[in-house]
């Protein structure tokens, strides 16, 4: 037997112990190999270029890691329980979702062939995603995840490290965008923050932590540091206790926050980016959304959108003539109308009700992420699409389905 099935077949470990279950270290095992294929498969491998039919060398190949992943979560070692003992409800919502853009692609959509080609491409991905849930325990697969996202931006970004001069960090080699990076780079530092908070922390974990939220700084990424934060405080808020080192951390960092934002002009700097670029990104997306609501023709389009396809609308606005779509809920209204909100919405309400019926420890950090891509997601799209976005949520959803303590209480 191999290192990597010796490995697999480990006996799980126990995710409801009082210290946090998520750690960053690396396992050379299928799992992590499966879960990094998939992140790179999802990730953006051209700037600025959405799918709209046909195929190349790109289109193919991130494909082909698709295939390949699917294939090796096959071979992953049969788990004890059967698929009556695997719960179904993230797996229906995502169903609904996807039934309603292959309607929408068979009905409406300009571009049938390129839409059925995403929702199949989406389709793969998410039962990767179940395959691995099924087989392994769910720290190890969320684990598995944060790694994979970890090994993949740092990569990226020291391929990258020279775009800094433009004064966000982006990737090089794959070419991610700053936004991107910074989630990549937010749940791994969430992860760490949770296993300081809970006193699970070694030397690494605080050597690490500022570390990932400097390297979150300088993506210049305003909604996602701020959807970062928020997902910090909600961890603090909702933990049975709080070690004495983290409470006197969280006090002495309030008088010193106070006084970089109102003694220097770093935080100005950081919300502006020192120029008007913001002024000009936010009107641009006041002019996608708005012609987004005008958009749809008749009630029929309004109600299942016109497919996984459509990925930029005609705007009137100075300089050009049309918009990418760059926000999910924008996104999902014209890809899969009001439906397909409808069922947005409802995966994330479920997913949140869920979470706070699993243990104490893990609660908080579930909460968390699933309330910072849903902030995150009012800004950018990916949600529910082949990206590193849905990957987390989908295997955060099936973790928290499969906790074993919201078993118990159910």
């Amino acid at each position: 037997m191999s290192a990597a099935t010796s490995l697999d077949t480990r006996a799980p470990s126990n995710p409801t112990a009082d210290g946090s279950p998520f750690s960053l270290r690396i396992r050379f095992t299928r799992l992590q190999l499966i879960m990094i294929l998939l992140v790179v498969s999802a990730i953006s491998w051209r700037r600025g270029v959405y799918y709209s039919g046909g195929a190349d060398v790109v289109v193919v190949a991130k494909a082909m890691l698709t295939v390949i992943a699917l294939g090796l979560a096959f071979t992953l070692p049969k788990p004890d329980r059967r698929w009556s003992q695997v719960e179904v409800t993230p797996v229906l919502g995502l169903l609904g979702y996807l039934s309603i853009a292959v309607i929408s692609s068979l009905l409406i959509s300009d571009e049938t062939v390129a839409s059925m080609i995403l929702v199949i491409r989406l389709s793969m991905l998410a039962a990767a995603l179940v395959l691995l849930a099924r087989a392994r325990p769910w720290d190890e697969v969320v684990n598995a995840m944060l790694v994979a996202m970890l090994v993949v931006v740092v990569f990226a970004t020291l391929t990258g490290v020279g775009t800094l001069a433009s004064g966000r960090l982006e990737g090089g080699i794959p070419p991610i965008g700053p936004n991107q990076v910074c989630l990549m780079f937010s749940l791994p530092a969430l992860a760490v923050a949770h296993r300081c908070i809970f006193g699970s922390a070694t030397m690494f974990d605080v050597v690490s932590l500022p570390l990932l939220l400097g390297l979150v700084w300088a993506t210049g990424s305003r909604t996602g540091l701020a959807a970062l934060v928020l997902a910090m405080a909600i961890i603090v808020v909702l933990a049975p206790r709080i070690s004495i080192p983290v409470f006197a951390a969280a006090v002495m960092s309030v008088p010193a926050v106070a006084a970089v934002v109102g003694l220097t002009s770093v935080m100005a700097e950081f919300v502006g980016r020192g120029d008007t670029a913001s002024l000009l990104t936010l009107n641009s997306r006041t002019v996608a959304w708005s012609a987004a609501i005008d958009y749809p023709s008749n009630l029929l389009e309004r109600l299942i959108g016109g497919g996984l396809a459509l990925r930029q609308i005609p705007v009137s606005a100075m300089y050009r003539d049309t918009q990418i779509l760059d926000s999910t809920w924008v996104s999902a209204y014209l890809q899969v109308g009001l439906l397909g909100v409808l069922a947005l919405v409802l995966a994330i309400v479920t997913t949140l009700v869920a979470a706070r019926r699993c243990g104490p420890t893990t609660r908080g950090f579930f909460v968390a992420v699933i309330v910072m891509l849903a902030l995150v997601s009012i800004l950018e799209s990916g949600l529910f699409d082949t990206s590193v976005s849905f990957i987390v949520f989908f295997t955060t959803t099936l973790a928290i389905y499969a906790h074993p303590k919201r078993k118990q209480m159910a």
